[in-house]
């Protein structure tokens, strides 16, 4: 038996959970799986996986070896799809995943930019703001925005998002401005709702000291074009994205609070499958979104002309 069907035996084993897993997944005897296992470990000489009636799991040597071996077989399926895909012309499906407001404002028409540029390439889009399985759901790629967590999905940085506190001026004429940020939890608040609540806004300010807004939300919603309208009308204070509220800050209709203040480091990222091997068609796309959201976004810039303090904020960072 070849050493690469062996690797690939015990990787199968690993992320399938099971050896009768792996048995279902491609039709093998479930004691040939087994058998694989064991010719992998009595050549290498080490014991790779604990076994119980329950479950199974990597010793120490077997989750260096696992690693090891799971980059192997991608670099492999890598280059395999390189040398295939030389001869091809850019054609194909590509299933993508992004959230909805970004989708709108500004990755749409790159979408379209993109697809007018490679003709032969189709497009399945689904905007929503959960975070897809990509392997399970069968996507190519996604964009996603926030601070990563870790997993065995690859990603690459498009452009940095900042979030900001925003109000109405007849809010403010109403209300007065608040002199601290802290002051902010005396006002009405518009919350973007997401799978992990959070009754308090984070901040750093100019002298680099940290200090938290404790909030009471009047609304409460997962769509964050909602609430800048409902900030817009003067319900509330919002703290949202700069890429959904900057038209609104830019044409005079909401004012940014304490602009010098960061109350956000987050991201854009495009993540893929780490195991996967990119076709052509997909890794044309994220090099083309990589090279067209770079790192100082249009719509801050357009902001930091309008309002000098928010240059301090961008610079500075959390």
């Amino acid at each position: 038996m070849s050493r690469l069907t062996e690797i690939e035996n015990f990787v199968q084993i690993i992320e399938a959970g099971s050896m009768s897993a792996v048995s279902r997944r491609t039709g093998l005897a479930l004691s040939a799986v087994s058998r694989r296992l064991k010719e992998l470990e009595q050549r290498l000489g080490v014991t790779l996986l604990q076994r119980t009636t329950r479950k199974i799991s990597l010793t120490e040597a077997g989750h260096d070896f696992y690693l090891q071996c799971r980059q192997i077989l991608s670099d492999l399926n890598d280059a395999e799809a390189n040398l295939s895909e030389t001869a091809l012309r850019l054609e194909g499906r590509i299933r993508l995943a992004a959230p909805v407001s970004f989708t709108n404002r500004y990755l749409g028409p790159l979408l379209v930019d993109f697809l007018q540029r490679y003709p032969d390439v189709a497009l399945e889009l689904e905007t929503n703001d959960r975070r897809v399985d990509l392997v399970q759901d069968g996507f190519d790629l996604a964009l996603r925005i926030g601070r990563l967590q870790d997993s065995t999905l690859r990603a690459r940085r498009l452009t940095r998002i900042r979030h900001i506190p925003v109000a109405s001026p007849a809010l403010l004429e109403r209300l007065g401005m608040p002199d601290h940020a802290e002051d902010i939890s005396r006002y009405s608040v518009l919350q973007y709702r997401s799978t992990q609540q959070n009754n308090r806004w984070n901040f750093a300010r100019p002298d680099g000291s940290r200090g938290a807004v404790q909030i009471k939300n009047r609304i409460a919603c997962n769509n964050g074009e909602f609430l800048t309208r409902c900030a817009e009308e003067g319900l509330g204070v919002a703290i949202e994205p700069t890429f959904i509220v900057g038209p609104a800050i830019v044409g005079g209709r909401l004012i940014p609070l304490f602009s010098d203040h960061v109350w956000s480091d987050d991201a854009a990222f495009v993540v893929y499958p780490e195991t996967r091997a990119l076709p052509l068609r997909v890794r044309t796309l994220i090099d083309f979104l990589v090279e067209h959201l770079d790192a100082e976004a249009p719509w801050d810039q357009e902001i930091k002309r309008q309002y000098p303090l928010y240059e301090k904020g961008w610079n500075e960072g959390i």
